[in-house]
């Protein structure tokens, strides 16, 4: 299972190992996490999770990229696992949205607030991460507004009831 993560804290790797740990209830040694730019060499590449993070600018601070081998019994959905890793870490997390415009996110608080979030990223060779706003106020991110994301609700599937009546112009009622 691989889960891809945001982080508004910048965490130091020790934090993020024992925020792993916890959600896939595995023990601490057996989480490897590393700067996917720094020295590679001593990964323990059979650890049970493997984490690669890198420092980010903007209003998250730091990207995850979680991959958790097929032998740990704990792979909770990306939801899920999103959640557990904001009450672990003690940080807001976004998380990408499936099916979904690419800058419409779920952002999860550590107090259990789940909302969607458009997060932006600057076309400059290291980007700059915003989040431009979310669908509920975030106290922990006071400057961002609130505000319902029409993005979002363009993708949203209006039913259309089937009918076998048809009006006297010929179109279904």
């Amino acid at each position: 299972m691989t889960y891809n993560l945001f982080t508004t804290n910048r965490l130091p790797p020790a934090r993020v190992v024992d925020a792993l740990a916890s959600c896939l209830r595995v023990e601490a040694n057996s989480v490897d996490v590393a700067d996917i730019d720094g020295v590679q060499d001593n990964r323990n590449w059979d650890a049970a999770v493997l984490c690669d993070y890198s420092d980010v600018l903007g209003d998250v601070s730091l990207m995850l990229d979680i991959f958790v081998q097929d032998a740990v019994s704990q792979q909770p959905t990306e939801p899920e696992f999103a959640a557990r890793f904001a009450v672990a870490a003690q940080t807001v997390v976004l998380y990408p949205a499936e099916d979904h415009p690419p800058s419409a996110y779920w952002l999860v608080t550590p107090t259990g607030l789940v909302t969607r979030a458009r997060l932006l990223s600057s076309d400059d060779q290291r980007p700059e991460y915003s989040i431009d706003a979310a669908e509920a106020a975030v106290p922990q991110l006071p400057g961002i507004r609130a505000m319902q994301l029409p993005e979002i609700v363009r993708e949203q599937p209006v039913p259309t009831p089937p009918t076998s009546e048809v009006s006297p112009g010929g179109f279904p009622l």
